[in-house]
């Protein structure tokens, strides 16, 4: 069990969230959470990135289309960073989130998480559409491969750990670490601007996000460099960033038409809380994969939102029952994807069993200070969890 929420903390950060109502169409939430009734629900409540981004407009062509097919509306809360995207959900201000792999962090109570008001969540996927993110310069710039990099002013984004987390593995690709060049803090949301200034020499993003392409209007742009073969390549993702997958991506800022470019695939989810019923849950999975038509063609990326494309087995974090029975359904649920659902949910109950030791353990001390979690609890894990 995670320990007690603590409201008055949770309301002081909301402010700060930036919960604009950039919706595709809007209506005010309801005053208890839907998502707890075994009803289907007729208003869904989603937070994900700013509105510059892909992952935002990729949301936003699902949700009107499922409005348009189905008549349920949506309001789409924004925000920067990964508690930001998360805390609505805990909260119950939306139903679902989609986040970047701060679900999996949550999942396993890492980085932001691993927080005596956080611990280990029990997040659940709901739809896993994959997308290409990776890192662009201007090109007049002299950085071509990650090795240029030395000494250059590199983006780490505030309190988005799944991007940073993907800028550690980049580095490591070429031996390189943080201490190897100039960090910049810098919101997700503002870095194209950053880069346009002279402020950062590089930005990490969805390719095919709304500000890239209008960086790329006033500002020649190009992406950097890649070897999928290379075995140092492969063995820092491994190490670094497990849930990414090395492969080519076209029509984005910088590129002439048929060009390609090697960027960071990785699955950006829908994602819910376990209590969610199934209900709920598998209206929304059923509703991504019946609008497909409508919405497929909006975006370059909402065509990986198909069954074809998006991931159908779980890998990091358990599949909400909710999307296993739409699954079921679609004829693609495997043994093997059974197999290594059962083996997160029983990763799950260790994980929660573990930070209760672990806080309990600390708090025997007094107040718990945040280094000495973290450093027990990542301990516990590395002794206690089995990949």
């Amino acid at each position: 069990m995670t320990p007690p929420r603590r409201s008055g903390v949770a309301r002081r950060l909301l402010p700060a969230l930036g919960l604009a109502l950039a919706v595709a169409t809007t209506a005010c939430a309801p005053p208890t959470n839907p998502a707890l009734s075994d009803s289907p629900i007729e208003v869904v409540g989603v937070s994900t990135y700013g509105t510059g981004t892909a992952t935002f407009a990729d949301m936003a062509a699902v949700a009107d289309a499922i409005t348009t097919e189905e008549g349920t509306k949506f309001r789409i809360i924004t925000s920067d960073t990964a508690i930001g995207r998360v805390l609505p959900l805990k909260e119950d201000q939306v139903q679902f989130s989609r986040t970047g792999d701060e679900y999996i962090f949550a999942f396993r109570g890492e980085h932001d998480f691993s927080d005596p008001e956080w611990g280990p969540q029990p997040t659940r996927v709901v739809w896993a559409p994959t997308a290409p993110h990776s890192w662009l310069v201007k090109a007049s710039s002299d950085i071509v491969e990650p090795a240029d990099l030395v000494g250059k002013k590199v983006p780490r984004v505030t309190a988005n750990p799944s991007v940073n987390q993907k800028t550690e593995a980049m580095l490591a690709t070429a031996g390189l670490t943080w201490s190897d060049v100039h960090p910049v803090e810098i919101g997700y949301g503002e870095q194209a601007e950053a880069l346009k200034a002279g402020k950062l020499d590089i930005l990490f993003q969805q390719v095919h996000g709304a500000s890239l392409f209008e960086l790329e209007a006033s500002t020649p742009v190009r992406w950097l460099r890649f070897d999928p073969a290379d075995p140092a390549t492969q063995r820092a993702i491994e190490e670094h960033a497990p849930s990414v997958r090395l492969d080519e991506f076209t029509a984005a800022p910088g590129q002439e038409e048929g060009e390609t470019a090697v960027g960071f695939w990785y699955a950006v989810p829908v994602v819910t809380y376990a209590e969610t019923t199934e209900v709920v849950a598998r209206q929304m999975a059923r509703a991504i994969v019946d609008s497909y038509d409508r919405y497929g063609a909006s975006t370059q990326t909402t065509k990986t939102w198909s069954i074809d494309a998006s991931a159908v087995v779980p890998v990091e974090v358990p599949f909400h029952p909710g999307l296993v029975a739409v699954l079921k359904e679609e004829g693609v649920w495997t043994p093997a994807a059974q197999r290594r659902q059962d083996q997160l949910l029983a990763q799950e109950k260790q994980l929660r069993a573990g930070w209760t030791q672990v806080t309990e353990e600390l708090s025997d001390d007094g107040e718990i200070d945040d280094a000495e979690l973290d450093e027990a609890w990542a301990a516990w894990k590395a002794e206690n969890i089995d990949d």
